[in-house]
């Protein structure tokens, strides 16, 4: 540290005498620029004047009277002394000290007389000091002894008769005062000089002090208490007080270093115990070792970091999804490539020239692609074909597909346009793993296998396979099918999707199914189909306090069993809390999270808490229903009609039970943040999720997740993927309104024993069976897959295929 006070003071010595001295330097320029111009001004306005009188007399031939005439205009001792030549150069007549004439340069009489022009001049001449008496001859004899350098300012002023040049008015003016002043200022800055430097070092020195190694120290301490365990994370910034780039980066560091403990604290304890519970370092380490020099390329359509423009400024968000959450960690630890939809209003303006993103932004580990959609081939791809046409189609929720030949365009279009994007990022990769996702690119596996067979490719089904009768209906169901099996690996949420989907290919496609093994052959090339049950993250953290509570044995009921755990205490008062911002204290709480979609069974949800309270007045004012209903596909009319009907369901149930204080309805409208969302699962006696149809509904794990205090009930939908893993929710029909009204009653009078029962053995089933384990499972199957031997020799290393 001492060492690093005389650098630093050093450093500022050189530093500001470097800029002093530089800005010393101009400033005496300048000011030496304004002397020498005031100095010349009156000069010439001094000749200007006398001009005319030297030559009228000169004209008049009266050359005996200019000495006369020149000591008449110099009146005064501190006036230029002037000298008159002729225009052979020989003087006529001087008066005043005309020493410095003598060394008036060779050539300088030459521009007035012959050009007839003005000349100037700053000469240095030897100035002879002349004592009383003294005659030039004798000065002159004692110039070699007692001579000094002065500064004289010389002009030279022709003068005329008539048009002709007759000779020249020269003027001398002591300058010497320009060149003492400058020295003086010279002086007069070093002093100066001296004095900033002390001052700026012992006030640098002081601030180095009190703001930099205080907080330095301060925050040195901290970084040793955390690394011991006796410290938290939240109190690294204000220890660096203003040095907020540092604190934020050395805060990301921590924050790694505590959750890099904590893994390998689960890790200890998973093994200990024998247990089988999936993290995301768990995950990152696994598939690193199944990947070896491999790559792996997710195409998905929604993109995991989105810019859009919120007011004045541009935020980065995280658009709401459980994939990202997934894949994440597995992109991090083999530094893959996520393709995507660029759908941000201000995404292109984040990306390079060759459209990629560093992700995530405060720490980047991988590569985000973006691909860029017309208006018109998102309305087609995606609005069209994805969401009018295969959306209703596999879910059986009532709703008229709709298929139209030029969305199916767009569909091919799109699908060839990522397949053209994942080639290019593959070019120079020799083992490629590409997972794709979801129904919005069944063509895609193909693609990608036909020009790079090498290539291991699975894709995941997000939404349901309905039976091969129902999916007939699309009349390009042999292209979607084929374009699937181009995967090596072929995902559903359940067993009975992979049992629809082989029976499909058996009825449309000519290929080997095999049965046993759930794999199809055609064309000489395998797909394996198999069912893996998405899931959600599970947060350690919380299942640590939840363990705690069941050690203990803490009572269920509210406030939370929160009270006696370790951190976080503030969580048991978030039922209170967002009971009072909802007005609905000592309400028992019912709560629906969904998109607003037609397969979410929203309007039957409704329908069945007005039964409820139509059954059961004894509940009126005392159950509130709160439906969060996120905006979803608004352009497509069948989404904009579900609006409208569950607006007006919710009204009139609200009319004809409300009261002036309490409603039993409170419908919310916007898309909510994952922390808004917990708060409701924490506060919420029972979640309803009653889809009509749905591949697996994750709001169900979401909220299980959520229960850290082992309460609440779960009332879920017999068609939700979900219910074939959560066997102690309450399984409802959902469009039976009678039974899912009294499940509600009976989830609302079930003993807490009961409740607590049924939550811990769906929890333990959520833990068990979390997002990072459904990730290894797909990509382990994945990186299983042989190619053979003649593929490889046959795939190009370099593929250049234009498919759009």
């Amino acid at each position: 540290m001492h060492f690093f006070r005389l650098r630093l003071v050093a450093a500022l010595l050189v530093g500001i005498t470097l800029i002093s001295v530089g800005s010393t330097y101009f400033d005496v320029l300048a000011h030496k620029h304004s002397l020498r111009s005031d100095l010349a001004r009156r000069t010439q306005w001094f000749g200007a004047g006398a001009q005319p009188q030297i030559e009228q007399q000169m004209a008049a031939g009266q050359f005996d009277g200019l000495p006369k005439l020149l000591e008449r205009l110099r009146q005064y001792p501190d006036q230029p002394s002037m000298a008159i030549y002729n225009t052979q150069g020989s003087l006529l007549a001087a008066a005043g000290d005309i020493l410095p004439l003598q060394t008036l340069p060779a050539n300088f009489l030459k521009r007035p007389l012959n050009e007839g022009k003005e000349a100037t001049a700053f000469v240095k001449a030897a100035e002879n000091p002349r004592p009383a008496g003294a005659t030039p001859a004798t000065a002159g004899n004692r110039a070699q002894t007692n001579t000094t350098a002065k500064l004289w300012y010389e002009d030279a002023i022709p003068l005329h008769n008539g048009q002709e040049t007759v000779g020249t008015l020269v003027m001398v003016a002591d300058a010497d005062y320009i060149r003492l002043d400058g020295m003086q200022v010279w002086r007069r800055s070093f002093l100066n000089i001296v004095a900033l430097v002390i001052l700026v070092v012992v006030v640098t020195l002081l601030m180095v002090r009190w703001f930099l190694l205080q907080p330095v120290t301060r925050a040195a301490e901290w970084l040793r208490r955390l690394r011991q365990g006796n410290a938290e994370v939240g109190e690294g910034a204000k220890e660096f007080g203003y040095l907020i780039p540092l604190a934020n980066e050395v805060t990301s560091l921590a924050e790694n270093l505590t959750r890099a403990r904590a893994a390998a604290e689960a890790e200890a304890r998973l093994r200990d115990a024998a247990e089988h519970v999936w993290t995301a370092h768990r995950l990152a380490v696994h598939v690193r070792e199944r990947l070896g020099s491999g790559k792996l390329f997710v195409v998905s359509n929604r993109e995991p970091y989105m810019h859009v423009r919120q007011g004045a400024g541009v935020e980065c968000v995280v658009p709401p999804s459980g994939l990202v959450t997934a894949i994440e960690p597995i992109l991090q630890a083999c530094d893959g490539t996520w393709i995507a939809h660029g759908s941000g209003n201000e995404d292109a303006a984040f990306v390079d020239a060759n459209d990629r993103l560093r992700v995530p932004p405060d720490e980047p580990r991988y590569t985000l692609r973006r691909v860029w959609l017309s208006a018109e081939e998102e309305a087609g791809y995606y609005e069209g074909f994805s969401n009018e046409g295969l959306w209703p189609l596999c879910h059986i929720a009532h709703t008229r597909p709709i298929f139209r030949a030029n969305d199916w365009d767009y569909y091919q279009r799109v699908n060839a346009k990522f397949a053209d994007v994942l080639l290019e990022e593959m070019r120079d990769t020799e083992h490629p793993v590409v997972f794709i996702q979801d129904y919005h690119f069944a063509l895609l596996p193909q693609m990608i296998k036909k020009a790079r067979p090498d290539a291991r490719v699975a894709i995941f089904w997000h939404i349901p396979w309905p039976n091969a009768e129902s999916f007939g209906i699309c009349p390009w169901q042999a292209e979607l099918i084929d374009g699937l099996l181009g995967a090596d690996v072929i995902g559903f949420h359940i067993q009975s999707h992979c049992n629809n989907f082989l029976e499909t290919v058996d009825r449309v496609l000519e290929a080997r199914t095999d049965w046993e093994q759930f794999s199809i052959r055609r064309n000489g090339h395998l797909s394996q189909v198999r069912p893996f049950p998405i899931s959600v993250a599970w947060d350690e953290r919380a299942m640590d306090r939840a363990e705690y509570a069941k050690e203990r044995d803490l009572p269920i009921g509210r406030p939370a069993i929160v009270r006696g755990m370790p951190p976080n205490e503030d969580r048991e008062n978030t039922y209170s809390q967002l009971h009072r911002e909802l007005g609905i204290e000592g309400k028992q709480m019912i709560v629906g999270v969904d998109r607003m979609d037609y397969t979410k069974g929203i309007v039957e949800r409704l329908l069945a808490i007005e039964h409820l309270l139509e059954e059961h007045p004894w509940y009126l004012e005392k159950v509130v229903f709160v439906q969060i209903a996120a905006p979803s596909r608004t352009r497509i009319p069948s989404y904009a009609g579900l609006r409208v009907q569950v607006q007006e369901t919710v009204e009139r149930i609200n009319r004809r039970y409300g009261t002036s204080g309490w409603k039993p309805v409170i419908l919310i409208e916007r898309q909510c943040s994952h922390d808004e969302v917990r708060r409701y699962y924490e506060a919420a006696d029972i979640c309803l999720v009653t889809s009509l149809h749905d591949g697996m509904n994750l709001v169900a794990k979401e909220y299980l997740a959520a229960r850290t205090d082992c309460d609440g009930v779960l009332i879920l939908s017999r068609f939700a993927g979900a219910a074939q893993e959560l066997r102690d929710a309450l399984l409802v029909n959902p469009y039976d309104v009678q039974q899912v009204a009294e499940a509600i009653r009976t989830g609302l009078e079930m003993s807490p024993g009961e409740r607590r029962l049924r939550m811990e053995r769906m929890r333990t089933q959520v833990k068990e069976h979390n997002v990072y384990r459904w990730a290894s499972n797909v990509l382990t199957d994945l990186c299983a897959v042989r190619i053979e031997d003649e593929v490889l020799a046959r795939s190009p290393r370099k593929p250049h295929l234009k498919l759009a």
